[in-house]
């Protein structure tokens, strides 16, 4: 037997092949499990439950928009009427007033010292006068006795001709006098909101001075321009609704009261103006207004005014159900008659439309 070979016994053979099987055994077992674990789970779809309407088209009101100002039913800027020092102010900007409401008030002594002063000239003026009388009383005796001439009797005459109109002119004075002085309280001469304060304590104001500004709001005036080619759809008594940014889900009414006599040359439109009854208090002078002034009918896809979402920016969108999803659009909304609004943009007839959509409404999402 050669030294150098070494023969492995059969049973150490057969553990080194079970060995190697069981590792082939193991590994095919891990590539298993791997693909077992790479499979993903089913995820269910989540979706939502809505009521819809039908986009159809029915004849509404045609409008044409036009833009405007509102205006104070009455406004003044009340001025003081005479002079003086400013004593007091009773009223801030955006106060409430009843007519007769005190303003503000002057220092009115020198007014009240020049009034008690006329008082004493009437007085002197009144017995004067009566003085007079009684000289020319005596007077036309004398010349009936032939005791005085014509000439004295027509001098007497006239000093109590002058007599009476000194007295004239002292109570002429008084008036105007008086005047003054219950020009130095300054009242509300109409029921109002104070827009303005011109004037504080301690100023010196003269007549044309201005005190507060002072508007009516009960009554507004809207007034709009209108284009020379659409004069023909602008007639008193008819009515117009109107919009303002401050309330973009809120639409007024009004009533045209007046349409300019002549088309201004530079601008080609004339000045229309209409009644708007401000009741709520809501509406201010001086807003920014869009007019819709009706103008006909015409066919146009119509919507529930539920079915809109407005946003903060002011503009209108709807939630429509294409392939059973959700699909959100910006509208253009136009006239309205009761709670129907019709579309002029984003919608067509027979459009299936969410009506009172959610706030949890995504465009995208699964309808049942």
């Amino acid at each position: 037997m050669n030294a150098s070979s070494v023969r492995v016994p059969r049973p150490a053979a057969a553990t080194v092949a079970l060995v190697a099987l069981a590792g082939l055994t193991g590994a095919f077992g891990l590539l298993g499990c791997k693909k077992s674990a790479a499979a993903p789970a089913e995820v269910p779809v989540e979706t939502v439950s809505v009521d819809t309407v039908k986009v159809r088209e029915q004849p509404m009101p045609r409008s044409m928009r036009l833009t405007g100002t509102l205006r104070g039913g009455q406004e003044t800027d009340l001025a003081a009427n005479t002079t003086g020092r400013v004593l007091a102010t009773f009223v801030e900007r955006g106060a409430e007033v009843k007519k007769g409401d005190r303003l503000a008030t002057l220092d009115t002594r020198n007014a009240v010292a020049s009034v008690n002063e006329v008082r004493r000239n009437i007085d002197l003026a009144r017995a004067q006068a009566e003085a007079a009388k009684r000289d020319c009383a005596l007077n036309d005796k004398l010349f009936a006795q032939n005791v005085i001439s014509a000439a004295e009797r027509d001098r007497v005459s006239d000093t109590c001709r002058n007599a009476d109109i000194s007295v004239q002119v002292a109570e002429a004075r008084a008036r105007t006098l008086g005047i003054a002085l219950a020009d130095g309280t300054i009242v509300a001469p109409f029921a109002g909101m104070v827009t303005e304060r011109h004037v504080s304590a301690g100023e010196y104001v003269r007549t044309d001075s201005k005190v507060v500004t002072l508007v009516s709001v009960d009554a507004l005036r809207l007034e709009f321009t209108v284009p020379e080619a659409n004069l023909a759809a602008v007639k008193e008594g008819r009515t117009l609704s109107f919009s303002v940014p401050a309330y973009p889900d809120r639409t007024f009414q009004g009533t045209v009261r007046f349409v300019g006599a002549a088309v201004r040359e530079t601008t080609r439109d004339l000045v229309a103006e209409a009644v708007v009854e401000n009741a709520e208090r809501l509406l201010r002078p001086g807003m920014f207004a869009t007019v819709a002034l009706l103008t006909g009918e015409a066919p146009a896809p119509v919507l529930p005014k539920a079915a809109l979402v407005r946003k903060e920016d002011g503009t209108s969108h709807v939630f429509a159900v294409v392939n059973k999803r959700l699909e959100e659009r910006v509208v253009q909304t136009g006239s309205e008659k009761g709670e129907e609004v019709a579309i002029l943009r984003g919608v067509g007839d027979g459009d299936a439309i969410v009506l009172s959509p959610s706030p949890s409404l995504r465009n995208g999402q699964a309808v049942n």
